[in-house]
């Protein structure tokens, strides 16, 4: 049956399919830039981390806003409010973000920012790089086996870490990450891929068959400071959280609720 993820990748990949640059080029320019703050390093650091997203819209759920945001902004608010890394969408036609948006992102302050989008090739890692980002989402889904270690490796030639974003533990099971020399977290998207709609047990349900040997994030579905909590005590070591904040009337002290874990 076919996803939501399925419509949105096809775009991707006719997207990726006609990105004929040279990447050797891109890879100097990365090998170039200034060292990016360890996303990884930021999550081990604390007991319970919230990677805050700058999130414009959503497919399903519309603008996230009345009127227009400034990136800049929000990721200041973010950064005072005590998030651990900031994500920015990246997506321009489901999501209405930008590489534009990442960059301002990444200008402005000083934590991790990861670069959130479907990203299937060594080219869309290095522009994520080049942006500034700290770290890049991988969706296990959205590549095969080989294509998946292949970006992992090549993420740490250039200094990026990776969001590796599972629906299910069995997407990656037997994926030798240290093997591989792995360099970021593992993330359990609670969202539905049939329906799009949040599972809240997914992420509890899942936590014990994804180890300790890399920081583990739960994406989608907090609400509140309960979600995060249950969350928690779970065993994960961070959230990430979008829609909540982004519509929070006060952003700052949404976030800040969420981070007294």
């Amino acid at each position: 049956m076919a996803t939501y993820l399925d419509a949105i990748l096809d775009l991707h990949r006719e997207r990726c399919a006609n990105d004929r640059r040279d990447l050797a080029p891109l890879r100097e320019e990365c090998g170039r830039m200034i060292a990016a703050p360890s996303f990884e390093g930021a999550l081990r650091t604390r007991r319970f981390g919230v990677i805050a997203e700058v999130k414009r819209r959503s497919p399903v759920r519309g603008s996230m806003t009345d009127g227009e945001i400034s990136p800049r902004e929000v990721a200041l608010d973010y950064q005072a409010g005590g998030a651990a890394a900031i994500s920015v969408l990246t997506d321009a036609p489901h999501f209405g973000g930008s590489l534009d948006d990442l960059a301002e992102v990444a200008q402005a302050v000083s934590i991790p920012v990861l670069r959130k989008d479907f990203l299937l090739s060594e080219r869309d890692l290095c522009d994520a790089r080049i942006y500034g980002a700290s770290a890049a989402l991988l969706i296990a889904a959205a590549l095969d086996r080989g294509d998946l270690e292949r970006l992992i490796r090549f993420s740490g030639s250039i200094g990026i870490d990776i969001l590796l974003e599972v629906h299910d533990p069995e997407e990656i099971s037997g994926l030798d990450l240290v093997g591989l020399d792995f360099h970021g977290a593992l993330g359990i998207n609670q969202r539905d891929l049939l329906t799009f709609e949040v599972d809240p047990d997914r992420a509890v349900s899942f936590r014990s068959q994804l180890g300790d040997a890399f920081p583990v994030v739960a994406e989608s579905g907090v609400k509140g400071p309960e979600d995060a909590r249950a969350l928690a005590e779970a065993g994960y070591d961070a959230i990430l959280v979008g829609e909540t904040l982004m519509r929070a009337e006060d952003r700052l002290g949404a976030l800040k609720a969420l981070c007294v874990l």
